[in-house]
């Protein structure tokens, strides 16, 4: 970036903002491409509209700066550039009460608010550090943690608008300090030639920018206010008035809230997914036995015409709005948003005459794309934060639906960038404060494969290969004598089972010793990194690794397989049961049909929740067994019951409401039930094995690299449209096979 960082004269505390402004002059069809970065984020504006917020995140390894085209918001004569800067003093992020800090990202730490811009109009040169920019403090906004926001990541804030500055996007600026340079963004003395780095190592945006659309609340529930059909409410002196408006569904959003006088009034908004009541698993819109709860933003008024406009995203179904006026009435206008996130394309599309299959299909996409910023995010309420094992997930859901791989190739990329001296990754990244999760290192190493499997880039496992072989180092450490796995410490969490709460999520077997369920991912991390090395031209320890993962799966058999139950037991002695281990068991290759018939409907089995379903599914592919799979898939179909429009963290009752890992029915629609399954590397070959349990119909289209693979099943037909470069396999539901063809096919089942 050819410009300079600018910023305050003096540096401002964490959790504060500066406004950053430039009137410049333009003539008629001018056009403007911008570089803009900021430390930490930003938000821009263009003659009072909104544009976008950024920078994309990044980590102490790298600094990226967006490309924007701000050509549509220019207009000939005076334009009016605004930016808002948020600062996130690093050293706050000591506190892990302040987890909302690593929604911001780990900053270098200099302490202060930071903004860049490049870009000219002709001879116009509207770059920072050239341009006279301007800038002030914002010393009547700040964040805020609460009791809800307080270790769940999410952002409050707190306004004062008689002290905020009003309507600064456009007011004049003539006024303001001028901004001080503080360095160039290529640094005067950078010399690569001898090995210095640069202090801002500033990247181009890896992935695309976040869409930006206006949508509206669709109704008022439990008030009566009729702001919906009048557009605003007049609020007289000395009253409180409130309203819940309901969006629809979770939205990922940037809300406006506009406002007329209301001189001392205070307005607080509460963003809520549902109503809630202790110890019940409501409706999600059944106000009039639930309860309101949910992130608060507080504003207080002066009397000015306003538009409260929140800096972070706001994540929403509803939101409550009570403004409480003192000596002076306020007009509420109809509050907007604008929804936000990934430009995730929808390229695969699954439909049939049984309602609940739509519903299954809207359900996943909806929350993959709520939890899809310029990172993945285990959920858009609470932690906004890439978890490994929920961003696995996420990219397989991801393949099944879109085929861009732009924010799976930056998510390996954030990983990779995070490995610690033990050899394992952070459990969540990038991120303000280290939380190691043992297990998902694990599932990096399944990413990494599967990534290789959709894509066919050999570079991917060249560059993180090694990662992976540090990890299986790390976890070869924790084998016991009897050749199982141990505790690997820190948190070698699972699942949230019910049987484990007291344990966070770990498996109760590692209090009395080894895991089969940990010591069976293991060797499946074992199988998967043998792939990588041998399709990355390192044969030998492939086999390597094929011989440590046999030696770990013959501890397990010898030591947990009980004949009686025909089940793995979760410790050699330890008689717990779940269907975990036995997929587990399935997908290394020792357990078959029947550990999972035995583990299907016993009631002392515990159940995989909505976050470990994948490898249910998969031991059910793998074991012939999948016709068994609805019974699994029935704890989705119970949702709509509910009223859920997006897929909950967890069956029953749950605190998350749209969570990542549990977009499931999406990929198990595409690969389960359409039975569309590559077969190799890369989309060469496919095997196609319906299981349409009891549809009457099933029809779409998967979006592969290579095309797009359509079908349309019934019962007793099937039509198959393979694109240029697929061939494969059909097996119907008899066992019967038939070979694919590039084009169209249909087949009769006799």
């Amino acid at each position: 970036m050819n410009c300079d960082w600018i910023g305050l004269e003096d540096a401002h505390a964490e959790g504060k903002f500066a406004l950053f402004r430039l009137d410049a002059e333009l003539p008629e069809c001018a056009s403007l491409t911008a570089e803009i970065t900021a430390a930490a984020q930003y938000r821009l504006w263009v003659n009072g509209e909104p544009v976008c917020s950024g920078p994309c995140m990044g980590d102490p390894h790298v600094w990226y700066a967006d490309t924007v085209e701000l050509t549509p918001y220019l207009k000939p004569g005076v334009n009016r550039f605004a930016a808002q800067v948020l600062c996130v003093d690093p050293a706050e992020a000591i506190d892990q009460g302040r987890e909302n800090t690593s929604l911001i990202r780990l900053m270098v730490p200099d302490h202060r608010h930071r903004f860049a811009l490049a870009g000219a109009v002709g001879d116009a040169d509207l770059s920072t550090g050239k341009a006279d920019w301007r800038v002030m403090p914002d010393e009547g906004r700040s964040l805020r943690t609460d009791k809800i926001t307080e270790f769940l990541g999410a952002t409050s804030e707190t306004v004062d608008f008689n002290v905020s500055p009003v309507s600064w996007q456009d007011a004049d600026c003539s006024g303001w300090p001028r901004a001080v340079r503080l360095e160039s963004v290529e640094p005067d003395n950078y010399y690569p030639t001898v090995g210095i780095t640069k202090r801002y190592p500033v990247q181009p945006r890896p992935i695309p920018m976040l869409f930006e659309r206006e949508e509206g609340f669709e109704r008022e529930v439990l008030t009566h206010t009729s702001i919906l059909e009048k557009g605003f409410s007049e609020i007289p002196p000395h009253s409180i008035f409130e309203a819940v408006l309901d969006a629809g569904q979770v939205k990922v959003t940037h809300p406006v809230f506009p406002l007329e006088g209301g001189r001392g009034a205070s307005l607080e908004i509460t963003y809520f997914e549902k109503f809630t009541a202790e110890g019940q698993n409501l409706r999600r819109d059944d106000w009039e036995h639930g309860e309101i709860e949910g992130v608060r933003d507080c504003v207080t008024l002066s009397g000015d015409t306003v538009r409260y406009e929140p800096f972070m995203v706001r994540t929403f179904r509803f939101i409550r709005l009570r403004l409480a006026t003192g000596e002076q009435g306020a007009v509420l206008r109809l509050p907007a948003f604008r929804r936000t996130g990934y430009p995730l394309t929808e390229d695969s599309k699954v439909s049939s005459s049984e309602p609940w299959v739509g519903q299954f299909w809207r359900m996943s996409v909806e929350t993959l794309q709520n939890c899809m910023l310029s990172t993945y995010m285990d959920c858009p309420y609470y932690e906004q934060l890439q978890y490994i094992m929920d961003t696995r997930l996420q990219v397989l859901f991801n393949n099944a639906v879109s085929r861009d791989t732009r924010m799976a190739r930056k998510a390996l990329e954030d990983f990779h960038r995070s490995i610690l001296p033990c050899g394992l990754l952070p459990g969540k990244y990038p991120t303000a404060y280290l939380q190691v999760i043992s297990t998902f290192s694990l599932h990096y190493i399944f990413m990494v494969l599967e990534y290789y499997q959709q894509t066919g880039d050999p570079e991917v496992l060249r560059l993180y290969r090694a990662d992976c072989d540090r990890i299986l180092a790390y976890y070869e450490q924790h084998l016991t004598a009897r050749g199982m796995m141990g505790n690997p410490g820190y948190w070698p969490f699972v699942d949230w089972q019910d049987a484990w709460r007291d344990n966070a999520g770990v498996p109760a077997a590692l209090r009395k010793g080894e895991s089969a369920i940990i010591s069976l991912m293991y060797a499946y991390a074992l199988g998967c990194a043998a792939e990588i090395n041998r399709a990355s031209g390192r044969p030998g320890l492939a086999e390597e690794y094929l011989e440590r993962k046999q030696q770990v799966c013959a501890a397990v058999q010898a030591l947990c397989w009980d004949e009686e139950r025909k089940m793995y037991r979760e410790g050699p002695a330890f008689r717990q049961y779940t269907q975990h281990a036995q997929a587990w068991a399935v997908l290394c290759g020792i357990g078959d049909a029947r550990c999972l018939r035995a583990a299907m409907d016993a009631p002392d089995v515990l159940r995989v929740t909505f976050s470990t379903s994948n490898e249910w599914f998969r031991a059910l592919e793998k074991a012939g067994l999948y016709n068994h799979a609805k019974k699994t898939l029935q704890q989705w179909i119970d949702l709509i019951a509910l009223g859920c429009k997006t897929c909950p963290e967890t069956p029953g009752i749950t605190r998350s409401e749209n969570h990542a890992w549990s977009a499931q029915p999406m990929l198990e629609l595409i690969r389960g039930v359409a039975g569309i399954r590559q077969e190799g590397i890369g989309w060469n070959r496919v095997v196609i094995a319906p299981h349409l349990m009891d549809l009457p119909d099933l029809s779409g289209t998967l979006a592969t690299p290579k095309g797009d693979i359509s079908f349309a099943y019934q019962p007793d037909r099937y039509e198959v449209t393979l694109p240029e470069g697929i061939t494969g396999t059909f097996m119907d539901p008899d066992g019967h096979t038939k070979a694919l063809h590039e084009g169209f096919q249909r087949i009769e089942r006799s």
